[in-house]
């Protein structure tokens, strides 16, 4: 349940989730808050890093070096199904691997909040994947609800646009909705008449299915942000530079009175 503004402004150590598609600006806010003396929870570090290390050294077979600034390694760890890539058994374990250490990483979000404080930090940004919508558990997602105000930074359309025509000129691995996948799948080999995940081309597929992908998870995000939090178009952030400017537009979103 949305907090008001009254309740909100008395929590003394504040905890914000950045919910959104990727490229929306989760992370160049967390950025501006760090800059700002918050704590930067990075779930993409945590899950390649902490949860995510070790397969990612035996499966690529090199040293882990994920940081906050390159998660490329991350990203190489997905990978993206058909010829030259994975086989489709190869590419699921990854991505339930991927889903699970993801859970995990939110599941942190209290030992982290606990942390922060005792170094000295007032406030943690909490600065969740785009995938963050696929959780799919809803105790999981009660419990980031009571330990942090979601706060879902909504695309517009030209913001939309934008990110289906980059995912045309520059696909890339992306965690499934478990629940469409095998559709999704199915629907692209027989368009094209394979018998096979192995007869696909990879970058084909990914362009293929991004659009299916981004319009499964808008009514996801909504849906999250109307249960638990608040939705803020993306606009209300763009010229910001401090902490204090974010929080401004935070509280002005919340609502006055409880339901």
């Amino acid at each position: 349940m949305t907090i008001t503004k009254k309740d909100f402004n008395k929590v003394e150590h504040k905890v914000i989730t950045l919910m959104g598609m990727s490229s929306v600006g989760k992370t160049y806010l967390s950025s501006i808050l760090r800059k700002d003396g918050w704590f930067h929870h990075s779930c993409d570090l945590r899950i390649g890093t902490k949860y995510l290390g070790d397969e990612i050294e035996k499966t690529l077979g090199k040293e882990n070096r994920v940081t906050a600034d390159d998660l490329s390694q991350l990203t190489n760890y997905i990978s993206c199904l058909g010829n030259g890539k994975l086989s489709l058994d190869e590419f699921k374990r990854r991505q339930n691997q991927y889903i699970q250490a993801e859970r995990q990483s939110l599941r942190d979000l209290q030992g982290v909040v606990k942390e922060a404080v005792a170094d000295g930090h007032t406030h943690v940004i909490n600065d969740s994947t785009g995938s963050f919508c696929e959780i799919d558990n809803d105790v999981l997602l009660d419990n980031v609800d009571k330990d942090s105000l979601i706060v879902y930074i909504k695309a517009n359309e030209t913001e939309e646009k934008e990110v289906l025509k980059r995912a045309q000129e520059y696909p890339k691995p992306m965690y499934f909705s478990s629940e469409k996948l095998d559709t999704w799948i199915a629907q692209y080999a027989m368009e094209h008449k394979f018998k096979s995940t192995d007869e696909f081309n990879s970058k084909d597929f990914s362009r293929w299915v991004f659009p299916k992908l981004f319009e499964n998870r808008l009514p996801k995000y909504q849906a999250i942000a109307d249960k638990y939090g608040v939705t803020i178009p993306s606009k209300e952030f763009r010229n910001i530079k401090t902490a204090d400017e974010f929080l401004e537009i935070v509280v002005r979103y919340l609502p006055d009175e409880y339901e």
